[in-house]
């Protein structure tokens, strides 16, 4: 399973990451997180539990910021996701993503916002799992996503917490 993350927040937000989302983590899942773990020790329980990619956002500690790269482009089971936080205003942030990557990747994930997205532009599936500290906007629940590949199919899922 890849399990999609952004906005955690540890502990600035939530002292430690969910147990009900920790149990659903298996062997050989993947976790993409967009950005803002916050604490260099959250990073490092997640790569305890999956192989993790990541981006830094900005409000990681500097350790954070010196390992992780802004953005990145991960290859998995034939498609190309770019990886970014995000930055600025909420505003026309899914088309600021989408410019950045432009059509050279499959999916976009992103955080920054802690509102959830899902949905296509073009051929490219734009997705932010929101916060698992909770999001700002209505309906304020934590959330992770799923991004579920089979064949050419591509989708993602939001789950609450």
């Amino acid at each position: 399973m890849i399990l999609v993350l952004a906005d955690t927040h540890v502990p600035e937000r939530m002292t430690a990451l969910p147990g009900k989302f920790l149990s659903q983590i298996k062997p050989g899942d993947v976790i993409l997180h967009a950005g803002d773990f916050v604490r260099w020790e959250v990073l490092r329980e997640l790569e305890g539990l999956a192989t993790v990619h990541g981006v830094r956002g900005n409000m990681d500690e500097s350790k954070i910021r010196r390992l992780l790269p802004e953005s990145k482009i991960v290859e998995a089971q034939g498609k190309r996701i770019g990886l970014c936080h995000g930055s600025g205003s909420s505003h026309k942030l899914e088309e600021r993503v989408y410019r950045e990557f432009g059509t050279e990747c499959d999916v976009l994930i992103f955080g920054h916002s802690h509102a959830p997205l899902n949905k296509k532009i073009d051929d490219t599936l734009l997705f932010n799992p929101g916060s698992l500290s909770g999001n700002l906007v209505p309906p304020f629940a934590a959330t992770y996503g799923v991004l579920n590949i089979e064949g050419d199919d591509l989708w993602g899922e939001i789950h609450e917490v």
